[in-house]
């Protein structure tokens, strides 16, 4: 074995085993990207004089033919990938993130068309994208600025929101602010996927909204005139579509065509994404491929020469590039389904996979925080499994006899599913088994309506009335592509959970993934070489499980409480020592229980859960019925089976109104209200009803005056869950002798001074403060004056906004915090 790797190596250096060089490259290269996230900075000048010698030695190494060509150029990869991702964090002493936190005026460039969004109420919000050219502080005067940022305005509904084309002025007025996401395990991180679009900011527009001064094409650029009758070709196909079918129709062709989740129908979007399709409404390879697998097909009937024909596939991969808007995903999107489809049209599979790994290479290089973006991990890691995976899995079903047609579209699905398996299981925690189904029989309908859709668009231009035969068409194919996905996302094990995956366990996957897709004569020989030393790794094997098992037995006796970071919000986690949960409160809706509103329960609260494995809950205590507290238990309590529901004396309506669920709904039979003095025992954590005010004579109380207050008891460590609890209550508490000592306090109201009295505070006792509060936010939660009192009485402040996900690990007798963010 010894000998053949160095055999392997010579044959390395001089210049054999490309495709292996490659994929060593770009291994090497996002490791450095990665480990740039936690590197010391590195100055510049010494960074690039370092890789300077590296190349130099790489190059040495060539001319001599050495062995070390291949570990030096790893290293220099290496190195490069590390400078690259410190050097694209560096920002101009003039870009907009540097004025976060203040009120002023931004003047720039309309760089995207503005997204519409319309509200219940009649009213609308509306996203633009500028690049910034100047700002105008108070007192300060107007100075140059650079970046580009989002501006979000609302407009009234008894007034039109402004819409400027690319390339107009626009100038809005507002609190500038940095992107900022959530801070949990799995979820995707808002701040570098902005950051890889070239955004450093975000500006909420005050009352005057936005002001638009227009560009005359005259005066725009040729490549802005581009852009402007792009996006009017793009009106005109959705202008087209709505006239002859429904509105809900209309965007979801219009997204399978270009891209977005603009209007569309919230059950049709949960359809496709339960039965793994949901890739079909965004821009992606599939696309790519498909335009260029219908051109290839045109260009052969023709009887068009070879060259012609892969001429033809270029022009329409540029073409629908162009009109898809050549955003960022787009472009990675042409790049890789593109010359993948046309190298393996030319029977090229194997330069194929080079240029896919070229491409990669050269992005990364270029953008390095594409390696932290969702879409460019899947979109890669997706072709990558058409390329390595599908060949081997379609040679062995065809050698068990399955007919060529299925086999195709079986090993498709099989290899991309596979080969996303470690993205999908952080992410989303689920695998679709009705995607397989779903790819067979739904994929090529919609396929067709894509081709149909494009194709309409066209005509339409020349014949009004073919182009509206057409989408009418397409509108009935949507309506039975909707019933067959709502069929397949009811099947039983339509999806399945999987759970997030370790370091370790993508390493050995991945490696296990391609022993299965490397060559023959490669596999026998490391399987041989596998075998030769079987009791070593019997030995490595049986050394792991018992470290794994002597962990887990260490953690038996642990309970855990932990603050989920969901913006605004409250949301906290018990776990105990046998696998018991109990949720306390459950985040917020951000703008209501209207469609299309960020449904906190269903994009923060239930990935959470699925991240850790947890498929239903033995019961969730809510403090009080604000929507901050109470709106996402009602996307909880329609996913997954949950006992009892504890509320404060609010009356049912108050929280059927904030979880958005009728006010009939059987769900609310959960509902009871706690009351003060009730105590729970599970695996040995008690849960007290500390204080929970009775409904006045008036009525139920509400708001948050009605806060309960829940106290977790576990051996000598103790958490203090308060909601909104106000001042008044506090000292009403205080009076009553109610014993409110606790190791941990959730402070209450997220930090505002109407909470944390100093005398309860003294009462309390706490070591750890943790305050529940979403990033500049417009309250100025938390308040200074709460967290000089805090810090008076020497009390550990942990926050959500700045820390992320807080845990809270005890057995009892000790206690340790872990933060997601630290």
């Amino acid at each position: 074995m010894a000998d053949r790797f160095k055999e392997w190596r010579r044959e390395a250096g001089r210049g054999q085993h490309q495709e292996e060089f490659f994929v060593s490259l770009l291994v090497a290269l996002s490791l450095g990207i990665a480990a740039g996230r936690f590197f010391p900075v590195i100055p510049v000048m010494p960074g690039m004089v370092l890789l300077g010698c590296l190349i130099v030695w790489a190059a040495w190494s060539i001319y001599r033919s050495s062995m070390q060509v291949w570990p030096v150029f790893l290293l220099a990869v290496f190195c490069l990938g590390l400078l690259r991702l410190q050097t694209s964090l560096l920002l101009p002493v003039d870009d907009l993130s540097h004025f976060a936190g203040q009120e002023l005026q931004v003047e720039g460039k309309m760089a995207e068309e503005p997204q519409v969004r319309e509200h219940s109420d009649g009213s609308r919000s509306v996203r633009y994208c500028i690049q910034a050219e100047a700002v105008t502080l108070s007192g300060s005067g107007t100075q140059h600025a650079s970046g580009r940022l989002y501006v979000y305005a609302r407009s009234p509904k008894d007034r039109a929101p402004v819409l400027p084309q690319i390339g107009d002025s626009l100038t809005a007025h507002g609190s500038l602010r940095l992107p900022h996401g959530i801070h949990n395990p799995g979820q995707i991180d808002t701040e570098l996927l902005l950051r890889s679009q070239g955004i450093t900011a975000v500006l909420i527009a005050g009352k005057s909204g936005a002001a638009v001064k227009a560009l005359n094409d005259s005066g725009a650029s040729v490549w802005t005139r581009l852009l402007r009758r792009l996006a009017v070709v793009r009106e005109h196909y959705l202008s087209s579509m709505q006239a002859v079918m429904p509105k809900e129709d209309a965007a979801a062709i219009f997204a399978m065509l270009f891209g977005g989740y603009q209007g569309l129908k919230s059950e049709l979007l949960e359809a496709f994404t339960i039965t793994g399709i949901v890739h079909i409404l965004s821009v992606s390879g599939s696309h790519i491929s498909l335009l260029a697998a219908v051109m290839a097909w045109l260009g052969s009937f023709f009887r068009l020469p070879q060259l012609v024909r892969a001429m033809l596939v270029v022009l329409a991969i540029a073409a629908y590039s162009l009109l898809a808007g050549l955003v960022p995903p787009v472009i990675r999107s042409a790049l890789m389904g593109g010359l993948s489809f046309l190298a393996l049209a030319l029977n090229r599979e194997k330069d194929a996979r080079r240029l896919l790994l070229l491409t990669g290479l050269l992005m990364l290089t270029v953008s390095p925080l594409l390696l932290f973006h969702i879409s460019f991990q899947l979109s890669f890691a997706a072709t990558a499994g058409l390329l390595y995976v599908a060949p081997v899995v379609r040679a062995r079903l065809r050698r068990m006899h399955v007919p060529s047609s299925l086999a195709a579209g079986l090993s498709i699905t099989f290899a991309a599913q596979a080969a996303t398996l470690p993205i999908l299981a952080w992410y989303f925690n689920q695998l679709s088994l009705s995607s397989f189904l779903a790819n067979l029989v739904v994929v090529p309908i919609v396929e067709f309506i894509i081709i149909v859709g494009i194709a309409a668009g066209v005509a339409a231009f020349v014949l009004p009335f073919a182009g509206k035969l057409a989408y009418a068409g397409d509108s009935l194919l949507l309506g039975a592509v909707y019933e067959l996905t709502s069929w397949m996302a009811s099947l039983p094990g339509s999806r399945v959970w999987i759970p997030s995956f370790s370091w370790g366990a993508v390493l050995i996957y991945y490696a296990a993934l391609s022993l299965f897709a490397c060559k023959e004569p490669w596999r026998h020989r490391i399987l041989d070489g596998l075998y030769a030393r079987k009791a070593c790794l019997a030995a490595v094997c049986a050394l792991f499980l018992a470290a794994g098992t002597g962990y887990r037995l260490s953690q038996a006796d642990l309970m855990t409480l932990a603050a989920i970071d969901c913006g605004q919000g409250d949301a906290l986690l018990l776990r105990t020592p046998h696998g018991k949960t109990v949720l306390f409160d459950s985040g917020g809706e951000r703008d209501g229980n209207e469609p299309g509103a960020f449904n906190t329960g269903q994009r923060v609260i239930l990935p959470y859960l699925r991240h850790y494995g947890i498929h239903e809950l033995n019961a969730i205590f809510l403090t009080h019925a604000h929507a901050d507290h109470a709106g996402g238990a009602g996307a909880v309590l329609r996913t997954m089976p949950v006992g009892r529901v504890y509320t404060a004396d609010e009356g049912r309506g108050a929280y059927a109104q904030s979880m958005g669920i009728g006010s009939a709904d059987a769900l609310l039979q959960k509902l009871q209200p706690a009351q003060e003095g009730q105590s729970f025992d599970l695996d040995g954590v008690r849960i007290e009803v500390v204080f929970a005010p009775p409904s006045s004579g008036k009525g139920a109380a509400s708001g948050n005056e009605a806060s309960n207050v829940y106290r977790i008891v576990y051996g000598g460590a103790s958490f203090l869950i308060t909601g909104d609890l106000t001042k008044e209550k506090e000292e009403m508490i205080l009076k009553k002798g109610n014993d409110i000592r606790c190791t941990v306090l959730k402070v209450g109201h997220h930090g505002s001074n109407t909470s944390s009295s100093e005398a309860f505070l003294q009462a309390a006792a706490p070591r750890y403060a943790v305050i529940c509060v979403g990033a500049g936010n417009r309250f100025g939660h938390p308040k200074p004056e709460v967290l000089e009192r805090l810090k008076g009485l020497g009390i550990k402040i942990l926050r959500t906004d700045q820390n992320g996900e807080i845990v809270f690990f005890t057995n009892g007798k000790t206690i340790r915090a872990r933060t997601y963010l630290d």
